[in-house]
Order: structure tokens, then C-alpha cells, then sequence
């Protein structure tokens, strides 16, 4: 047989080799080569280590060479609160199984929460976990909404002020709701800079009694609502600042009142 011949069959003879070695060496034996220890790290606050364990259990019983990590890692993330899992073999006998849980810090819709890295997931049971900030808008901009909700707490918390609700409607204008129970209405445009129109005039605003909403949809200006809401939406009386509204509120100068005229501003 001439060298290129056997260079051709080489790589064959070793699948043989190695196939044989496998079969009758017992490599893919499970009570030659048992998994004894299944090792849990990460910072866990509502997954147990058990749950971790026993999702990889049926994996972990084929053996050390046998097991499919890949498998046993989706398997530990199917667990609701998981983010991410990773796990590797340590020889002779074990497996790390490395966790991440999902840190909820919104809720989304009815039924989704949202983690701090922005992913949406479900978990039954968690309708009355308090703290958390309501995001809403339709299915498919969960994203463009929390990206939004970070923006705008990032100019709201530095004032002392926090959001409880931001909604996006089905046309494109955002609302947010604060703590205090005042309803921002922001549109469809330049909301950023809306939003500091209101952070402008707050302590001014502040002073006014029962202030419902704040409509920031006008070109250099703002409407305050301090009625009841009607079946529309409007609120029942309007005062709008417009100009400069930093000087058109305040205890030194009465502010107008205006009517509306219709509610399609941007």
C-alpha cells in the first residue's frame, strides 16, 4: 500500500479506533463514569439551589462523558426566574452550574414583568409584587418603552420625582403618571424636551391645589387639569401657561384660564 493510500484510510482507522475504544473502554458508561456532584453558583433569591439541581438531574444521569450540557443548560433556564445559565464539567465527577436570575424592576401589560436588563417575562403568581413601575403600550414595543421609561427617570429622579406609570396609546403619545398621581401628557413628539419644560415650573406648579394632569403638548407652553376626568379623557377645567411658563404660574400672577379646543395636539 503506498503512503497516499494510507494517508486516505488514516483518518477512517482512527474513527474506528476511537469508536472502539468508546464502546468497550466504557467511557459512555453512567456507573463507570457517574456525575456525583452537581455544583450551584449565583447570587439566588427566587430559584433554590433544588430546583437547579433537580432541573438538570435526567441530564446528569447519563454520565460525565455523556451528558449534554447544552441540553442540562436549557433546561435550568426554563425555570421562570432564570436569565441565563451556563454549565460546564469539572473532572472527574461533576457539573458547575453557573445562574443568573431575572431582577424584575417593571411590569409590563397585564401579565409580563420586565428585568433590569430589560428583558420581559412571565412568572405566575407575581400580580401582587409591589414596587415595580407599570409600562403599557402594544404588543411588540415592550423595548421602546422601557428604553423610554429609562430616559425619562433619568431626568425625573435627580428632582426628587418618580414614575409610576408610562403608557405608549395605540398612536404613537405617551403618558406618564408620577407618584404624586399627576398624569403627564407628552404626545407623540420631542418628549424630552417636554419633559423638561415640566421640570422647568414644578415647585411652581407644586403650589397649585389638585392638579389631575399636565398637558405639555403645546409649542411653549403647558395646560394643567385640576377637575375630574370626564367619560373622554378631557379634564372638566383646564389652566394653560403659555409663553414663558416659568413667570406664567406662581402665587405672584393669576394664571388664565383657557378652553380647549379640540385634543389633537402632537
Amino acid at each position: 500500500m503506498n503512503r497516499a493510500a494510507w494517508m486516505l484510510m488514516m483518518p477512517a482507522a482512527l474513527a474506528v479506533l476511537v469508536a472502539a475504544v468508546w464502546a468497550f473502554g466504557g467511557w459512555q458508561d453512567p456507573e463507570r463514569w457517574p456525575i456525583r456532584w452537581l455544583e450551584v453558583e449565583g447570587q439566588l433569591e427566587r430559584t433554590t439551589s433544588a430546583q437547579v439541581r433537580a432541573a438538570v438531574a435526567a441530564e446528569a444521569r447519563r454520565g460525565f462523558f455523556v451528558v449534554n450540557v447544552e441540553r442540562a443548560r436549557m433546561a435550568v433556564e426554563a425555570l421562570p426566574w432564570v436569565a441565563f445559565a451556563a454549565v460546564s464539567r469539572q473532572w472527574p465527577d461533576a457539573l458547575t452550574i453557573s445562574v443568573v436570575e431575572h431582577q424584575p424592576v417593571a411590569r409590563w401589560n397585564e401579565n409580563a414583568l420586565v428585568s433590569r436588563r430589560g428583558d420581559a417575562f412571565e412568572v405566575a403568581g407575581t400580580a401582587g409584587m409591589q414596587g415595580l413601575v407599570q409600562l403599557r403600550g402594544p404588543e411588540g414595543r415592550q423595548a421602546d418603552v422601557f428604553a423610554t421609561w429609562q430616559a425619562l427617570a433619568g431626568r425625573l429622579r435627580p428632582n426628587g420625582i418618580e414614575a409610576s406609570v408610562v403608557t405608549l396609546d395605540p398612536r404613537g403619545a405617551w403618558t406618564v403618571t408620577l407618584e404624586s398621581g399627576w398624569n403627564l401628557l407628552l404626545g407623540r413628539e420631542e418628549i424630552e424636551q417636554r419633559l423638561d419644560r415640566f421640570l422647568d415650573v414644578h415647585a411652581r406648579l407644586a403650589r397649585v391645589q389638585g392638579i389631575r394632569r399636565v398637558d405639555l403638548r403645546y409649542p411653549n407652553g403647558l395646560a394643567i387639569g385640576t377637575g375630574e376626568d370626564t367619560a373622554a379623557g378631557e379634564p372638566a377645567t383646564e389652566i394653560a401657561a403659555r409663553g414663558d411658563a416659568s413667570r406664567s404660574i406662581g402665587p405672584e400672577r393669576a394664571p388664565r384660564t383657557y378652553a380647549r379646543t379640540d385634543g389633537n395636539h402632537g
